[in-house]
């Protein structure tokens, strides 16, 4: 059904389509991957079976088809795999996951920093039985003692 409407759509392409029409076709051009290497959208690939695919969709708008039913249309010819953005929870996961790297990163990095201070911290406490520390009262006192000079 859908070559037939392909074909009827290809030969009746109006010469002048609407302003409309030319955005639409390129948000679906930019929605679907070149079959040929997948690697680039079908607006943007210069092969033979991309513009045989800009061609299609160009006809398919004119004829009135909406944009989820040319999608679907390569859909079925090629499966998910042509669609630059995954339908359903593989797009959401798509989309989430740098979100979720950044968070546990983060949170990573927190965790050793804090660790790193703890350490350092305990590095430095007095520990038992140890003279304590007189270099700050010392220094007081002969800072105490040049003030008195002046």
């Amino acid at each position: 059904m859908y070559m037939m409407l392909l074909t009827l759509a290809l030969s009746a392409t109006p010469a002048a389509l609407t302003p409309q029409q030319h955005v639409e076709i390129r948000r679906v051009e930019e929605r679907l991957l070149a079959p040929c290497c997948y690697s680039q959208s079908v607006a943007e690939h210069m092969s033979p079976v991309a513009e045989q695919m800009r061609q299609e969709i160009k006809g398919m708008v004119a004829a009135g088809e909406s944009e989820p039913a040319i999608i679907e249309h390569y859909k079925a010819l090629y499966g998910e795999r042509i669609l630059i953005i995954p339908s359903g929870d593989t797009g959401r996961m798509l989309f989430a996951l740098p979100a979720v790297g950044v968070v546990l990163g983060s949170a990573l990095l927190f965790l050793f920093l804090r660790g790193a201070l703890d350490r350092k911290e305990r590095a430095a406490a007095p520990v038992a039985g140890a003279p304590p520390d007189r270099s700050r009262e010392a220094f007081r006192e002969q800072f105490d003692r040049l003030e008195d000079e002046i």
